[in-house]
Formats: structure tokens, sequence, C-alpha cells
């Protein structure tokens, strides 16, 4: 559950209204347990005071922020669609690849949602969308970090 790990906000969760415009909008199929977790609460920060991880790298750094998805809970947090507005124009990822979570440094967590099956959940530093792209393309079970969205979720910890 978000609330475990987010602090609350009085932005109410997303609608299936605004799911189905925004899909429609990107031509993405969110996973349904991603959608779950954005009906009770539209992103957010991570409890303060307290550092979260999905890895155990040891040079990872802390989770930030769940992304809203058209609307955000903080005037200067971008919502997951400001941030695909940006990808499209810039064309450096495929448009299916969807950002939700954000690190303490700016880098992001991106899902497949291309509307298949599979709905992977990748990591990927800013600095280096070509390096990512090259590595994906060849050996994508490398640069996955989860195996859906639920499998995401799970492996959040505190260290």
């Amino acid at each position: 559950m978000p609330e475990a790990f987010l602090e609350p906000h009085q932005e109410p969760g997303v609608t299936e209204e605004e799911f189905a415009a925004f899909e429609e909008a990107y031509g993405v199929t969110l996973p349904e347990d991603m959608k779950e977790f954005y009906r009770r609460q539209n992103g957010g920060f991570f409890q303060e005071g307290r550092e979260y991880f999905v890895g155990e790298d040891e040079y990872e750094l802390p989770l930030a922020e769940f992304h809203g998805l058209t609307r955000t809970f903080h005037p200067h947090i971008l919502t997951i669609e400001h941030m695909l507005k940006w990808q499209q124009t810039d064309g450096f990822l495929p448009k299916y690849m969807v950002p939700f979570c954000t690190d303490q440094s700016g880098d992001s967590y991106f899902i497949e949602a291309g509307g298949g099956s599979n709905h992977w959940v990748y990591y990927i530093f800013h600095e280096e969308y070509d390096e990512f792209l090259n590595e994906y393309l060849e050996h994508p079970e490398d640069c996955r970090v989860a195996s859906s969205f639920t499998d995401f979720l799970e492996k959040i910890h505190r260290r």
C-alpha cells in the first residue's frame, strides 16, 4: 500500500476517466497493479526522515517520490504526463517506457506499458539514455530491476 511509505497529501487518487484519457493520449496501457496504486494515492513523497531503496547496491540513492499521473501533489514535482511529453520530444526512449518514480538524484524508474503482458521496471540514469538503449536492445534482462509494478513495490525497503 502506498500509505506504508509515502507521505499523505490532499490530492485525490486517479480516476478511471483520467487513466483512459492518459492511455489514449500517449498510446500506452498502464498495468492494473499500477492503476490500483494510483487510485489510492496519486503519487507522493517518501516519508520524511526515512530512506527507502529498491535494490541492495551500496551506491544506490534513496527514492524521492512517485510522480502524479496528470495532476501534481506538489508544485515543484513533475507529473508523469509532463515527463512523457519531454520524452516524446527528445525521442531517446521508446514511448511505451513510462517514468513513475525518481530517486534523490533525479534518475527515474520506468515501466513498460506497451500493451503486452510484460510490465518490466527499469532504472535509468538520465545522463546515460544512449548507454541504456544499447544495453536494453541487446540484453534487456540486464537492465530490469523488477518484473512488475507490484514486484517493484515489494522490493521497496529501508536500510
